[in-house]
């Protein structure tokens, strides 16, 4: 029975589909056909030259897809969701969000839902419950439910335009699993942390969230959000909801100036979030740029309490951020590991893929390795449309003193199925690989790189030249995409 402190949720069931999964026999297949729904490279500079004019279906063709696998847009205010975008640290805030409101316990612990992206090693990882990626059951159950549905000849799809496709693509076939997956497993709460941008982006459909969050901005996806911070920013700002409490950090005043217009014009207060201070709480996720994203989510989880259970003790709910926030964990993200293969090696690795983010990754990095004398090596790669010569500028300028022995520089090929991508273009010359490579000599003035056509080979032949010398202390750096990081967790610890 509720209690008046309760989340105000509605735990209904969808009924069960009759008709037979095509192929489940296994999640490799489920993840085969999921691949199968990645946009083509073409496909993705259309949309690019267009100026992202196309993405404006994005929602209504969400809705008709809700619609297709039985749900209706209203059905995800029954998520209390929790919303989240921005350019650097949203993954960190969402993940800090999840802890701390997996740590309320009255009057019944909560079941917290996470939609995020990318994954690093399996696509699971992008829909997790109380902190953990779905298990590979679940995943396959919830991937052949929603697949099988818009597959079926009925009910017919909505058309939103002549143009709209018949099936989704790859992201908002994993957001409308996602909303299955929490709707049928009954979640309290979702976090769901936006793709790209925010106005257009398929996560918005929701109408009613308990509160938004915009972490740090910063000039990104700029064929799709602009060139402009005041661009990104409107972009951004466009999941604040009517008379919906919205939250942000410290912005560029040009920024602020566009997220409270936004607010203003649907009625929503905006408060901004400042960084915690040194020492106030230990951070779950290492990095002092972290007091940033764990002060938004504090300020996330405070209004959800007080809007869900407006007369829970006080001294409770402090617990719970302390808990929360301590508790935290983000892999791929300011994250050090031992080489189980060799003691001596010690990879520090970070989905770093902004100038900002790689500012503060490049920090984090010259506080790891301050006052030591243990050799230094850089692998790196930047997707193909970020300027990886403003990436290297900017490693290079903060990272400390001491240079980096080996830079070594690969595509973000891997071995496994979870991790083909389909939407970058295949350069089997390693074009972007070599010019890195020159532009790091020109920064630098270090002549030892080495270009590697995958990064499992990297991670090879890190291995042997590096940790065949038990003798010699070598500490790795690997940053520059997040998908380059999931691959070298992956390869070289085996895990996340």
């Amino acid at each position: 029975m509720r209690t008046e402190n309760s989340p105000t949720c509605c735990h209904s069931r969808q009924k069960p589909i009759s008709s037979q999964p095509l192929d489940t026999d296994s999640y490799a297949s489920a993840i085969r056909d999921l691949n199968g729904l990645q946009t083509n490279y073409s496909i993705v500079q259309m949309v690019r030259a267009s100026g992202g004019r196309m993405n404006e279906y994005s929602i209504p063709e969400f809705e008709a897809f809700m619609e297709k696998i039985g749900y209706k847009v209203e059905d995800l205010d029954r998520l209390n969701i929790i919303h989240v975008t921005g350019t650097k640290g949203k993954g960190s805030t969402c993940a800090f969000v999840s802890s701390i409101m997996q740590q309320i316990d009255s009057p019944h612990r909560l079941k917290v839902g996470l939609f995020t992206s990318p994954h690093l090693i399996e696509a699971r990882e992008r829909i997790q419950i109380n902190g953990k990626p779905i298990s590979k059951e679940l995943f396959t159950k919830y991937f052949y439910e929603t697949y099988n549905r818009l597959k079926s000849p009925t009910p017919p799809l909505r058309k939103v335009s002549p143009t709209s496709p018949d099936m989704p693509m790859y992201f908002r076939f994993l957001n409308l699993m996602a909303v299955r997956t929490f709707l049928s497993e009954g979640v309290d709460v979702a976090v769901m942390e936006v793709g790209v941008g925010g106005q257009y982006d398929s996560t918005n459909a929701v109408r009613k969230p308990v509160v938004c969050g915009i972490a740090s901005l910063g000039l990104d996806h700029q064929s799709s959000l602009g060139s402009t911070i005041e661009s990104v920013a409107w972009h951004k700002a466009g999941i604040i909801k009517d008379n919906v409490p919205a939250f942000t950090v410290p912005q560029e005043d040009a920024a602020i100036e566009v997220i409270r217009s936004r607010a203003a014009e649907r009625n929503a207060p905006v408060a901004i979030a400042e960084p915690l201070p040194v020492g106030k709480y230990q951070l779950g996720i290492p990095g002092d740029h972290q007091r940033i994203n764990a002060a938004l989510a504090e300020a996330l989880c405070r209004e959800w309490i007080r809007v869900k259970m407006p007369n829970v003790d006080a001294a409770k709910v402090d617990s719970w951020v302390t808990d929360g926030i301590c508790q935290a964990s983000w892999p791929g993200r300011s994250q050090t590991f031992v080489s189980p293969r060799h003691q001596n090696l010690t990879w520090h690795v970070d989905g770093a893929h902004t100038v900002e983010s790689m500012t503060a990754c490049a920090k984090w990095f010259a506080g790891e390795r301050a006052n030591s004398s243990f050799k230094c090596v850089l692998l790196f790669n930047a997707a193909h449309e970020r300027s990886f010569k403003d990436l290297l500028q900017t490693l290079k300028k903060h990272a400390g003193e001491g240079e980096f022995v080996e830079a070594i520089f690969c595509p973000n090929i891997t071995n496994r199925a979870d991790s083909q991508n389909s939407t970058v273009h295949k350069d089997e010359k390693l074009t972007q690989q070599h010019e890195s490579a020159r532009i790091w000599t020109e920064l630098s003035g270090n002549t030892a790189t080495k270009v590697l056509p995958s990064i499992n080979a990297a991670v090879d032949y890190v291995n042997s030249k590096y940790g065949s010398d038990s003798s010699a202390e070598t500490h790795v750096l690997a940053t520059g995409s997040l998908h380059l990081v999931g691959g070298v967790l992956d390869a070289a610890k085996g895990s996340i």
